[in-house]
């Protein structure tokens, strides 16, 4: 039993540490995706001037050119932080289903010994009845 509960606070700690993984890639990806909003609004931004100053055509497209070449990069970066994100999610499925695995079975354990300790209490009573019925028994016969 005693295996058990050490096995039980070791997967506590593992689920738990892979729950700060798992919210760092969050955060990551979080951050990807403020950085591309980020980008898709300086691109407005840009295309409002673009109208309020025609002369800045000349410089647009290379402007354009590096916004394609960051937001595909973001875009890159993104698509692996959801990949990895999903496979940090089903670790932590497995490290949860395996810690549930080992509260079960402490749990049935534990309900064992509890059967077990009812059993020879039920054992005891009927022993203890059982000898006070032949007192009884003999007192009366005495009497």
């Amino acid at each position: 039993m005693r295996n058990l509960e050490t096995l039980i606070k070791l997967q506590k700690t593992k689920v738990d540490e892979q729950r700060v993984v798992l919210a760092k890639i969050q955060k990551q990806l979080d951050d990807v995706i403020a950085t591309i909003f980020s980008i898709e609004e300086e691109k407005k931004m840009q295309e409002e001037l673009l109208h309020e100053m025609p002369d800045l055509s000349m410089t647009y497209g290379d402007y354009m050119e590096h916004f394609l070449e960051v937001k595909k990069q973001l875009e890159k970066q993104k698509d692996a932080l959801s990949y990895t994100m999903e496979l940090a999610r089903d670790q932590l499925a497995e490290l949860f289903e395996e810690q549930k695995r080992y509260e079960i079975s402490l749990q049935n354990k534990l309900d064992e010994i509890e059967q077990e300790r009812k059993r020879r209490e039920r054992l005891e009573l009927d022993e203890l009845g059982g000898i006070a019925h032949e007192r009884r028994k003999k007192q009366r016969k005495a009497s």
